[in-house]
């Protein structure tokens, strides 16, 4: 068994997975496991990956390279690395990114002398010109955290989180194939109310790039996307009602997770399944902790009715954008 298992999915990134394989491969960490999924990546994405590996003789052996037989998405392909992992813990590391040197290292010592199931550390958000590095300071409690999950105060991410793979195992806790936006949010949520302890390292070891057009993460939302998010709704709010959760900072950010769908249905993809979605209450669209203010205001008027001022304001949070 590894100490900790890296699962890396592989998707149109031949311009990035160089720096994030040599940043794996120089890991202070000797003993790791790292399983790359070739989600069907149609460019030179695992032939620059083999070329790196073969600079690092002493990972070769650690590193299994798995080709889905066709394109199954992001979801897939971190289930397809979850269900081989032989890693006391298990993290994402997405082809597009790149890690400090000391991340996982510095991650397992803190979950030994913790005895965490989950440790979380810092990310830098990466632009082409300037980089942002985000505090998570996430709350001791699983209840809180659950909740600053869901009301958009953390970042659902599995790629800062390193997680004891047996919360996977033993409560057959899976990212929903075809569930390709926001999909790590259907396992982390469930991870934390599961997790006994939670520990935290304020480095940022993770380096996240915001510039890649050909991401999993970056286009608009398809019909699939939007799907899911109505499936996430309603996978949240089963889970509660299964496992009798009554803790109102949990059940506030339930309401919260409503609004940023509709708010996202609205701007980025379709009024019609924005009404799928049941009613929400003006306050808690307006004391949404994480929600901006255009997404705030394409809600009240969905609520409101005025789907004419809705097209207006989607049309100038566009234009905006570009």
């Amino acid at each position: 068994m590894y100490p900790i298992s890296v699962i890396i999915p592989i998707y149109k990134v031949e311009q990035y997975i160089e720096k994030c394989a040599r940043s794996l491969f120089e890991q202070t960490l000797s003993s790791i496991e790292f399983i790359f999924v070739d989600d069907c990546s149609p460019d030179h994405s695992v032939d620059i990956l083999r070329s790196v590996l073969n600079n690092y003789p002493n990972r070769i052996l650690h590193t299994r390279i798995i080709r889905h037989n066709n394109n199954r998405g992001l979801a897939a392909a971190r289930n397809t690395g979850r269900i081989v992992a032989q890693g006391e813990y298990v993290i994402s590391c997405d082809s597009d990114d790149w890690v400090e040197p000391n991340m996982y290292e510095s991650m397992y010592k803190k979950a030994q002398q913790t005895n965490a199931d989950i440790v979380i550390c810092d990310w830098m958000q990466m632009y082409q010109n300037s980089s942002k590095r985000i505090y998570v300071n996430p709350p001791a409690n699983n209840m809180d955290c659950i909740a600053a999950l869901l009301s958009g105060r953390m970042h659902g991410s599995v790629c800062n989180k390193l997680i004891k793979r047996e919360l996977y195992t033993k409560y057959n806790i899976v990212n929903i194939e075809g569930v390709n936006y926001c999909e790590d949010l259907f396992v982390t949520y469930k991870l934390f109310y599961y997790a006994h302890s939670i520990a935290y390292i304020n480095q940022p070891f993770y380096n996240y790039r915001q510039i890649n057009s050909n991401s999993y993460t970056s286009s608009k939302l398809s019909q699939s996307s939007q799907s899911g998010l109505i499936f996430l709704v309603n996978d949240v709010k089963e889970f509660i009602r299964r496992n009798h959760i009554d803790d109102k900072a949990v059940n506030d950010s339930y309401e919260f997770l409503k609004v940023s769908i509709i708010a996202n249905l609205l701007l980025h993809g379709d009024i019609s399944n924005a009404n799928q979605i049941e009613k929400v209450k003006m306050q808690d669209v307006l004391l949404h902790p994480s929600l901006p203010f255009y997404y705030k205001i394409v809600v009240l008027l969905l609520k409101y009715k005025c789907k004419k001022c809705i097209k207006v304001v989607c049309y100038l949070y566009n234009f905006l954008k570009k």
